[in-house]
């Protein structure tokens, strides 16, 4: 009975935060929701990437590839067969990069270490160029003009929900023995290959799940834009700062990306907001104090203020 009631304290948490969630665009301004719409993005891409390189050990940065496919899919879906659904879309978009992430897994998750980080970064890089190149020399234009304009509330939803759907999944997946594959590739391959992991296969679905969570990530969040490009869909960051609010959190914890995610958002929109100019310096140098005094991030110094704490009391 007391157990019941434990678990009941921990799962209650999740829907009040859903409730507040769905009715926030009906008492927060357009700023406060558009930061909550950032943070959202960035919590859902986090554990996204978590999911594969934080189980795994195998650090992937080409996030980015995934993300701008998703954008750019949705934004030529919705230019010339407007007829579709936008859920519809989406769920196209996350089967393609599925699709895409198994071919580019297939040839880079021989590497490992260093090697594999920039062979995906650099795969990111070439579908970066490949998608400018046909933007200028094919098509004749530097861009894509979305022709549908979606409202504030529109875009906070389409993000909200997407995030719900992915962060259930991967917790799901997190639970499964999918996920315990994933953990065992982690803490030693060569074992998990003895015990009777096929490591080949789990680390490429794992990888194209990771991928596709991020593709539909992409997807929804077409719906902030009117206009896109090469320069947008691509940015580098969402190859970066996913890999870096993970670190910040804390990557042995499936709490850590959340807590980086959140924490690395806030500080970033109050340094852009009062330090314009330098907001980038300080930003790094905020970072490197982190890696330096922080290296299992805020859930390790949770960690390490409670096992204090209990030696107290022993």
């Amino acid at each position: 009975m007391m157990n019941k009631k434990l678990d009941m304290w921990k799962i209650l948490p999740f829907p009040l935060i859903v409730i507040v969630l769905a009715i926030a665009p009906y008492f927060l301004s357009v700023y406060y929701l558009s930061l909550l719409r950032t943070v959202i993005l960035w919590v859902t891409l986090s554990v996204s990437w978590h999911l594969f390189s934080g189980l795994t050990k195998y650090v992937a940065l080409g996030s980015a590839a995934f993300f701008g496919l998703g954008l750019y899919f949705t934004a030529k879906v919705l230019n010339y067969w407007p007829v579709l659904p936008f859920p519809v879309v989406v769920l196209l978009a996350g089967l393609l990069n599925f699709a895409a992430a198994l071919l580019i897994g297939l040839i880079s998750l021989r590497l490992r270490g260093i090697y594999f980080a920039i062979v995906t970064f650099g795969i990111s890089e070439i579908i970066r160029v490949v998608f400018q190149w046909w933007e200028i020399r094919i098509t004749g234009t530097r861009g894509t003009y979305i022709p549908i304009f979606f409202s504030h509330q529109e875009t906070y939803y389409s993000i909200l929900i997407t995030s719900l759907a992915i962060l259930l999944l991967v917790t799901f997946l997190r639970k499964s023995k999918f996920g315990l594959a994933l953990r065992m590739i982690g803490e030693c391959e060569e074992a998990a290959a003895h015990a009777g992991v096929n490591t080949s296969i789990f680390k490429t679905i794992g990888f194209a799940v990771s991928a596709m969570c991020i593709g539909l990530m992409g997807a929804s969040f077409t719906t902030r834009f009117t206009y896109l490009d090469t320069s947008i869909a691509f940015d580098s960051l969402y190859s970066f700062l996913p890999a870096v609010m993970t670190l910040l959190g804390g990557a042995g914890t499936p709490y850590g990306p959340v807590l980086g995610a959140v924490a690395m958002s806030l500080i970033s929109e109050y340094l852009s907001v009062t330090y314009a100019d330098i907001f980038l310096i300080i930003l790094g140098v905020v970072l490197v104090a982190i890696i330096l005094f922080m290296p299992n991030g805020i859930m390790g110094v949770v960690e390490k203020l409670r096992r204090a704490e209990l030696s107290g009391k022993g």
